[in-house]
């Protein structure tokens, strides 16, 4: 159960760092007129993918065992 809790808070904490970290990119110079809400799709699914990966990674590091 505790697993679980600590898990859960590991990849919300990751998404929500990952999105923190994406802010200091400058993507308006990239976006077109009138597209917005197609950026924030890309911008939702970007910070989900990276903080999968981070959360996995930290996750997987915990878990290793030094001998």
């Amino acid at each position: 159960m505790i697993y679980r809790t600590v898990n859960i808070l590991v990849f919300i904490i990751s998404v929500l760092l990952a999105m923190y970290g994406l802010q200091a990119f400058d993507f308006e110079r990239f976006l077109r007129k009138g597209r917005i809400s197609e950026f924030y799709v890309f911008y939702i699914i970007a910070s989900v993918a990276l903080g999968y990966l981070f959360a996995q990674f930290i996750l997987n590091f915990g878990t290793l065992s030094f001998y």
